[in-house]
This record gives structure tokens, sequence and C-alpha cells, in this order.
């Protein structure tokens, strides 16, 4: 099964190789700005999960004042 997945693998790079067409796309001019939104949208809210995980687990080792 393991040398069927590899055969099988090498014939789709070798066939995406030769096949040369051409892609007949249009990027819209606003889709940079959109992409570049969501990247810096996903970045933050990976920091803000980052933060408040940390600040949980501060929170458990640190005493209440009002305790």
């Amino acid at each position: 099964m393991k040398k069927f997945t590899t055969y099988t693998g090498i014939i789709l790079i070798l066939f995406l190789l030769v096949n040369n067409q051409e892609a007949q796309a249009y990027v819209n001019p606003g889709s940079g700005s959109y992409i570049f939104q969501t990247v810096i949208g996903g970045l933050l809210s990976i920091f803000y999960l980052c933060k408040k995980i940390i600040l949980k687990i501060i929170h458990l080792f640190v005493k209440n004042k009002n305790e």
C-alpha cells in the first residue's frame, strides 16, 4: 500500500509539471488589502488568546487581595 501511495504521488507531481496550461484568472485590486486585514486580524486574535491564557495561569498562583 505504501508503494502505491508513493507511485501515485510521483505520477501526480509529474502530471502537474507536464501540464503547463496558462491560468486565465483575474485578481481584484482590493484582494490584497482584504488578505492583509485577514492576516492582521488572525495574528491579533492569537496574541489576545495567548494573553488570556497567561493571565489565567498567573491568576492561579497569585493570591487575591480580598482574601
